[in-house]
């Protein structure tokens, strides 16, 4: 249920109840962003995780209108708005479910189960990979 004052189009109005739920439950539970020595860790989305349309349930978008005198045509904001509820009715929804708090996000399973972040060392991704092309290159006897 969101109030979007009036909604000018209907259609764009639910696209972007859509979109930022999604980005709500990509933030509650799979996206999470580390910078190390001001280098982020992840070079990729191969190791910086967000949802896809099988990450999504299907969405109900129920629109309330109450126009706002002081927005555009009587509108509000309404992409925001949705994106900031998804966490924590997460975390939450973990807390009911199991009686352990999160206190930190994304809520994904080494913090649910653990209670820590796994840390893994040594090169990731796509330095992994360069290393594997630049090992390869030698084992194969091609001369530069």
């Amino acid at each position: 249920m969101h109030d979007v004052g009036k909604a000018i189009n209907k259609g764009m109005v639910e696209a972007q109840i859509f979109g930022g739920v999604a980005m709500g439950i990509g933030y509650g539970l799979l996206e999470e962003f580390e910078i190390e020595e001001g280098i982020p860790k992840q070079a990729n989305f191969d190791e910086y995780l967000i949802p896809t349309s099988m990450d999504v349930p299907r969405i109900k978008a129920i629109i309330v209108e109450n126009e706002d005198p002081t927005g555009p045509f009587g509108a509000k904001s309404v992409g925001e708005p949705t994106n900031e509820l998804a966490a924590p009715a997460i975390v939450n929804a973990i807390y009911n479910a199991t009686g352990k708090r999160i206190y930190e996000i994304p809520a994904n399973l080494e913090r649910v189960l653990l209670g820590h972040k796994l840390t893994r060392t040594g090169k990731r991704g796509l330095e992994q990979k360069e290393i594997e092309e630049t090992d390869s290159c030698k084992t194969r006897g091609n001369k530069l």
